[in-house]
C-alpha cells in the first residue's frame, strides 16, 4: 500500500555530534568482502557521496583477506571512519553480526561488496529517516550497473519480470513510490535496520542460513509490529553474475535459503515461493507420462519465450540476440530454485548440518 505521509511525525535530525548541517549520519556502513576489484569500486562509490556520509564504515574479510586488505588500505585517508574486521570462513548471517557487535552508529546499513552507490545515497537515507521516523528497515531496489555484459542486462531484466520472479520482482523493478513493505520488497544488498529495533525485540541475523537470512530476520521484525519501508529512492547497482553457471548457483541457493528459513518460520512461506516446483515436477513427470506432461511443458516454454518478446519491446535498446537469454533464463532460475528447495528439504531429512563458508 503506497504511503501517506501527511500524517508522518518528522523526526529529529541526528547531528553526529555538531552543530549546523549534518556533515554525517548516525549509520554504519557494513559490507562483508570477498572480491577485491569489486569492494573497490563500492569504496570509491562511498568516498564520493556528496552532502551526508555515514558516521563510520566496518569491512568484514572474509574471503581474499589479503587482497582485500590492500584495497582497503587504499581508501583510509578518503573514508576516516573505516575499519577492517578480520573475518574468515564465517557464515553470512556470522559475518554481519559481528560487524553490528561492533558499530556504533544507530543506523546498520548493509551492503554487499559488489554495489556501487548513486550519488547522494546517504542524503536520501537522512531525509527518508526524517520523513518516515517509524520505520525500522529501509531499502531500496538493485539496478543492474551501466557498463554491464548483454548477458548481465538479461539478468537484470529477467529478474524484474512477473515471470522471472514473480512478487520478488520488486528486488529489482521497485515500486513507483515509497511502500510498506515485507521481505518482498527490501534486498541485502542495500538494507537499513534499526540497531535500537533490533535490540529491543532480541533480533539478529540467522548463522545457519545459506541465504535469505535477511527475509527471516524481516519477517520476524514485522512479526513483532515493526514497519519496513522500501524507498525507490535508495536503489543501489548490484553486479549480476557473469556466467550462466554463477546465476544457476545463485538461484540455486536461493531456493535451499528459502526451504531452510522456512523450517525456522512456517507461517512465511506463501504460495509463490513454491511454484517453481510446478515446471520441475513436469520435467520429471514428462519422463513417465509424457502424454500429460509435454503439453504442459510446451504452454510453459510459450510463456517463457513471450515473456522474452515482451521484455525486448518494453526495452528497445537491447538486441535480438537478447532474445535466448531472455527466454532461457527464467526457467533455469525456476529449476535451479526448485533444486535448491529439494536440496534444503533433503538435507533436513538426512539432519545434515546447513552451514556453508560465506560468500557475499
Amino acid at each position: 500500500m503506497p504511503l501517506s505521509t501527511a500524517s508522518v511525525e518528522k523526526a529529529p535530525a541526528p547531528s553526529c555530534g555538531k552543530a549546523g548541517p549534518r556533515p554525517c549520519l548516525d549509520a554504519s556502513a557494513i559490507v562483508l568482502c570477498s572480491r577485491p576489484e569489486s569492494l573497490a569500486r563500492f569504496l570509491e562509490s562511498l568516498a564520493r557521496q556528496e552532502g551526508l556520509k555515514p558516521a563510520e564504515v566496518l569491512l568484514v574479510l572474509n574471503g581474499l583477506r589479503q587482497e582485500c586488505a590492500d584495497v582497503s588500505a587504499s581508501f583510509t585517508a578518503r573514508l576516516p571512519g573505516l575499519r577492517i574486521l578480520a573475518g574468515g570462513g564465517l557464515s553470512l548471517g556470522e559475518g554481519r553480526n559481528a560487524a553490528a557487535a561492533k558499530a556504533m552508529g544507530r543506523w546498520l546499513c548493509f551492503f554487499d561488496d559488489d554495489v556501487v552507490l548513486p550519488e547522494g545515497w546517504f542524503a536520501r537515507l537522512g531525509d527518508s529517516l526524517d520523513l518516515h521516523p517509524e520505520a525500522s528497515a529501509l531499502g531500496g531496489p538493485d539496478r543492474t550497473p551501466p557498463g554491464s555484459t548483454l548477458f548481465q542486462r538479461c539478468v537484470g531484466l529477467v529478474l524484474e519480470s512477473p515471470l522471472g520472479s514473480g512478487p520478488i520482482r520488486r528486488h529489482g523493478a521497485g515500486f513507483p513510490e515509497p511502500t510498506w513493505t515485507d521481505d518482498r520488497g527490501l534486498i541485502l544488498c542495500g538494507l537499513v535496520l534499526d540497531r535500537e529495533a533490533l535490540d529491543d525485540e532480541g533480533l539478529a541475523f540467522d548463522p545457519e542460513l545459506v541465504r535469505n537470512e535477511e527475509n527471516l530476520l524481516l519477517s520476524r521484525l514485522r512479526a513483532s509490529g515493526r514497519r519496513c519501508l522500501h524507498d525507490p529512492g535508495l536503489f543501489v547497482f548490484h553486479e549480476r553474475r557473469p556466467t550462466a553457471r554463477g546465476f544457476c548457483r545463485q538461484c540455486f541457493l536461493s531456493g535451499r535459503g528459502r526451504l531452510q528459513m522456512t523450517l525456522k518460520a512456517p507461517a512465511s512461506l506463501k504460495p509463490f515461493h513454491l511454484a517453481p516446483l510446478l515446471p520441475l515436477g513436469a520435467v520429471l513427470g514428462a519422463c513417465v507420462l509424457p502424454s500429460f506432461f509435454l503439453p504442459l511443458l510446451a504452454c510453459y516454454s510459450l510463456a517463457c519465450a513471450a515473456n522474452g518478446l515482451l521484455i525486448l519491446v518494453r526495452h528497445r535498446n537491447e538486441p535480438w540476440t537478447a532474445l535466448p537469454w531472455l527466454s532461457g533464463l527464467p526457467p533455469a532460475a525456476h529449476l535451479c530454485y526448485a533444486a535448491g528447495l529439494l536440496a534444503g528439504a533433503w538435507d533436513r531429512l538426512m539432519a545434515r548440518p546447513s552451514g556453508r563458508p560465506a560468500r557475499t
